[in-house]
């Protein structure tokens, strides 16, 4: 899956940023600049997707000769 963020605000003003694709904390490290950015604070709610409690493996195949 590729990843995306998705930033909606509502007519309010409310703002939500959303991470798909990530798995993780990555989907933090992608989203914290954005959510300091558009509400200059702390977001009043942060649900965390499943995904958040996957691991973001890497594979590393080592080559012998």
């Amino acid at each position: 899956m590729d990843r995306k963020i998705t930033i909606t605000i509502d007519t309010e003003g409310k703002t939500q940023v959303e991470a798909h694709g990530y798995k993780g904390g990555t989907c933090t490290k992608a989203t914290e600049p954005l959510t300091k950015a558009l509400i200059g604070a702390k977001p009043d709610s942060d649900e965390k997707k499943p995904e958040f409690y996957q691991a973001d493996v890497q594979v590393r195949v080592a080559e012998h000769e």
